[in-house]
């Protein structure tokens, strides 16, 4: 498989890498994430878990859109929050 990824000055670079490399890179990739954010390690272990339990691909596609599509729903809620406190701290002055 050929991919192309962007450098930070912004050069192109080409290299092959087998499923099983990407793979690998994404896994370490996630490990350096949660090294500098341990606060997530346990929502990762929450969707690890799920995701071993999700059966086939499509399963696990499913599974990925409702987990995110909850978190999306809980930031809803706080930037709702959020908002009102600041219209009655704008209201208040």
């Amino acid at each position: 498989m050929k991919e192309t990824f962007n450098n930070a000055g912004d050069r192109q670079q080409q290299r092959s890498m087998t499923s099983d490399q990407c793979l690998q890179e994404a896994l370490a990739e996630r490990e350096r994430f949660l090294g500098r954010n341990a606060h997530l390690r346990p929502y990762q272990a929450e969707i690890d878990r799920v995701l071993d339990q999700s059966g086939n691909c499509r399963g696990r596609m499913e599974v990925l859109g409702t987990l995110l599509q909850g978190k999306l729903l809980e930031m809803q809620k706080e930037l709702y929050t959020l908002s009102k406190m600041l219209q009655a701290s704008v209201n208040s002055n």
